[in-house]
């Protein structure tokens, strides 16, 4: 079930990724309408939300191997209760 959690997570941040860039297409879309500038409102929207994708993708890293660190100590500690006879 663990494996599965973790397909989870990763799914989690690729559909985050779609959103965050459907929003920023949506949102220079509509504020290019609204409010016209000499620049493209594009150009803060994506930015915008590639810094919310790079979030989103360090979060899921940080979770990643922080369970990859904690199943690796897992094993040792019943390793090392085995080795005294304590089971």
């Amino acid at each position: 079930m663990k494996q599965f959690y973790k397909f989870g997570i990763v799914m989690g941040a690729n559909f985050e990724t779609i959103a965050a860039m459907l929003a920023a297409f949506y949102s220079a879309k509509w504020l290019n309408v609204h409010y016209p500038k000499s620049f493209d409102w594009s150009n803060v929207t994506y930015v915008l939300g590639l810094l919310l994708i790079a979030r989103s993708w360090y979060v899921m890293l940080r979770v990643l191997i922080r369970d990859q660190k904690v199943s690796e100590i897992v094993p040792k500690k019943s390793e090392s209760k085995n080795d005294i006879g304590l089971n």
